[in-house]
């Protein structure tokens, strides 16, 4: 099938889903939401801006091996959300909400093609705290499923959504150990704010003006920034072989997840 007749089965889909929904718009009402979030965060590499400056953390490296950086995954994301939302449309609601997921770990092997480390061959252990705020203004077309007749006389309400916003990513000071330097390396954080987007699938359970919403959802979260700034060294012996401070740039990173939330919602 052709782009454009997908685009018209799709629009077919969504109209017949506004229609299966239309009889219940007289009971459309405005709502606030609170719940909790478990997320589990794509592995990712903090690599240089520009890995040619004569301030960049990693180096360029060799283009046939792998590439300079620092490359680990992120712990178990929890936080919480609350929202408010109203129907604008049958079976369309428009929602905003915050989010929030306290402190969450970085733990990562690095690889560097710098002179002033000494040009390290072996990989060095890599750690960091993260935080994380979002704001999303998001979409949810509700989904009745008219051919299954039984559904629309239950309680049980599917949906799918879409949203963007902005997100503000906080990385503490990073700190990779340099066994073969007998030293660390502490590497200034930063904190970035950035657009995020995510897409959801979920189901609500109605009882009389509460409901219990379990969904998945997809998230991008946009990119962790490392400050630009200076190095300080942790030295594990008296004579260490990095100078006092080192000037470095910023390097970055994406933050991609995906989990569930549970949440709690109150129509009035």
């Amino acid at each position: 099938m052709t782009r454009s007749g997908w685009v018209w089965v799709w629009t077919a889909l969504l109209a017949a889903a506004l229609a299966a929904a239309l009889p219940d718009s007289a009971s459309a009402q405005a709502y606030i939401r609170g719940g909790i979030l478990l997320d589990r965060a794509k592995d990712t590499r903090l690599q240089d801006k520009n890995c040619s400056s004569t301030e960049s953390l990693f180096g360029c490296g060799n283009e046939e091996d792998e590439p300079e950086g620092s490359f680990g995954e992120f712990g178990t994301m929890t936080g919480w959300e609350v929202g408010i939302g109203y129907p604008v449309v049958p079976a369309l609601r428009l929602e905003l909400a915050v989010q929030y997921r306290p402190e969450f770990s970085f733990e990562g092997r690095a690889n560097f093609d710098n002179d002033m480390l000494g040009n390290l061959t072996d990989s060095q252990d890599v750690s960091a705290e993260l935080s994380l705020w979002s704001g999303l203004l998001a979409a949810y077309l509700d989904i009745p499923l008219p051919g299954f007749a039984l559904l629309r006389f239950t309680p049980i309400n599917p949906f799918l959504g879409v949203g963007a916003g902005l997100s503000r990513i906080e990385i503490s000071d990073i700190r990779m150990e340099l066994p073969a330097a007998a030293q660390s390396l502490i590497v200034p954080g930063d904190h970035q704010v950035g657009f995020s987007w995510m897409l959801t699938v979920g189901v609500g359970v109605s009882l009389a003006r509460w409901a219990v919403v379990l969904a998945w959802r997809h998230t991008d979260h946009g990119d962790i920034e490392t400050g630009a700034g200076i190095g300080r060294r942790v030295c594990y012996v008296a004579n260490c072989r990095l100078p006092d401070e080192l000037p470095l740039d910023p390097t970055v990173g994406e933050l991609t997840s995906q989990g569930f939330s549970l949440s709690l919602r109150y129509s009035f």
